[in-house]
C-alpha cells in the first residue's frame, strides 16, 4: 500500500470516530483530491457502482450528515454541500476533516 493511501486510510478512521464521536451532531468538512481539478463524484448510494448524478470540487464545503461502510470496501460519508443544498454519498478518503 502507498504512504499516500495509507495516510488517507488513516485520515478517515480519524475522522469517522470524531463524526460519530458526538451523534446527532454535524460536522463541516472539505472535498479534496490529489489533482486540484478534479470532479469528485457525489453518488446515490454507498458504493463505486452508484449513479453520480452530481459532483464537487476540491475545496467545497460540505455538511457530513450520516456514514456507512460500502459493501465495496470503503467508509462513506453522506453529505450536503452548503451552497446548493445537494446531497449525496461520497467516499471517505475525499473528505479533509478541520
Amino acid at each position: 500500500m502507498k504512504l499516500k493511501q495509507i495516510v488517507l486510510t488513516l485520515t478517515a478512521a480519524v475522522s469517522l470516530c470524531a463524526a460519530t464521536a458526538l451523534p446527532g451532531l454535524a460536522a463541516s468538512a472539505r472535498l479534496t483530491a490529489s489533482d486540484p481539478g478534479a470532479q469528485i463524484n457525489v453518488r446515490t448510494a454507498p458504493t463505486t457502482k452508484a449513479n453520480t448524478p452530481h459532483y464537487g470540487v476540491q475545496g467545497d464545503w460540505v455538511e457530513v450528515l450520516n456514514y456507512a461502510n460500502g459493501g465495496d470496501g470503503y467508509i462513506w460519508y453522506y453529505i450536503r454541500f452548503y451552497q446548493s443544498n445537494t446531497e449525496g454519498w461520497v467516499r471517505a478518503d475525499f473528505l479533509y476533516f478541520e
